[in-house]
């Protein structure tokens, strides 16, 4: 997973605000994390091993776009009605961020998918941190785990933690 190595205060505020995260710059290492783990010539690839791969490629993006929509940080370009029957699906479970993440992001998610009053955190937070905490979290799996609300919700904290210290250091 791209990481940045930009030197950051004790805040953590980044000196460059997030405009884009692409699942596709992910797309060749989790290619080759699961046809390693399944034995399979990239090739060979199926349009069902293509979707799981940009899950994989995408499941960073689909957690914090996840957190997003659960604590109504989602951008204006989301308050569309007629996307607000996949918000509430993503909030009661019964779709997943990753599918919401491919259907209304095209696996992008950039600065307009987010609410006004939570870039600041995620100017601070996503391009220094968000990698960190990701990668700590999924360990060996980072780019090998297509989304499941088993991990969402035990990632969920780790963002309600950074944000509500955010939240306390500038208030």
């Amino acid at each position: 997973m791209k990481q940045t190595n930009e030197n950051t205060n004790n805040a953590g505020t980044s000196a460059k605000p997030f405009h884009t995260d692409k699942a596709k710059w992910q797309w060749d290492s989790a290619m080759e994390y699961y046809c390693k783990r399944l034995d399979k010539n990239p090739d060979s690839l199926t349009d069902e091993d293509e979707v799981i791969i940009w899950e994989c490629a995408g499941n960073h993006m689909a957690f914090f776009l996840t957190w997003l929509i659960r604590h109504d940080f989602l951008g204006e370009i989301h308050l569309e009605a007629e996307e607000a029957p996949a918000i509430e699906a993503v909030k009661q479970k019964t779709m997943t961020g990753a599918a919401f993440f491919s259907q209304y992001c095209d696996m992008v998610l950039c600065r307009e998918d987010m609410a006004a009053c939570i870039l600041p955190f995620v100017d601070a937070y996503y391009e220094t941190n968000y990698s960190k905490d990701y990668c700590n979290y999924m360990q060996e799996k980072t780019l090998e785990t297509p989304f499941s609300w088993e991990d969402y919700e035990a990632f969920e904290p780790i963002l309600d933690k950074r944000y509500a210290a955010y939240c306390q250091a500038h208030h």
